[in-house]
């Protein structure tokens, strides 16, 4: 299986999930995925998310709760995820704003299983 397989299978079984990425500590995309018509700019968004990712576990670490594991953003026009795969490594994708969480984040824990196997 390859990092793409693993986004179009989240894709399959939620058709809600509409982009992926594959992005290292730097916030730089390793693999992208995208739904045909999806001009989200990926690339960006890992860069962004993945700061505040970083800045959330520091938070979370400060305040006694322990280190991140993911962090889950909700806007008006999608959600985001971001789950930590490895010490140098995240899964991000990106849902319609309708979408279940619970399933997502669902999803996402089986697919950084599956990429962490790929490292």
């Amino acid at each position: 299986m390859t990092f793409l397989e693993i986004f179009e299978e989240m894709h399959r079984k939620d058709q809600g999930v509409t982009s992926g990425a594959l992005a290292g500590v730097d916030g730089l995309t390793v693999e992208e995925w995208r739904v045909p018509g999806d001009g989200r700019d990926l690339s960006a968004l890992c860069a962004e998310i993945v700061q505040f990712f970083r800045e959330s576990d520091r938070i979370a670490g400060e305040n006694g709760l322990g280190a991140a594991e993911e962090v889950h953003l909700v806007g008006d026009r999608a959600q985001v995820f971001i789950r930590k795969v490895a010490a140098e490594y995240f899964l991000v994708i990106v849902t319609e704003p309708g979408t279940v969480p619970g399933k997502c984040r669902f999803l996402l824990r089986q697919a950084a299983r599956r990429t962490r196997e790929l490292l």
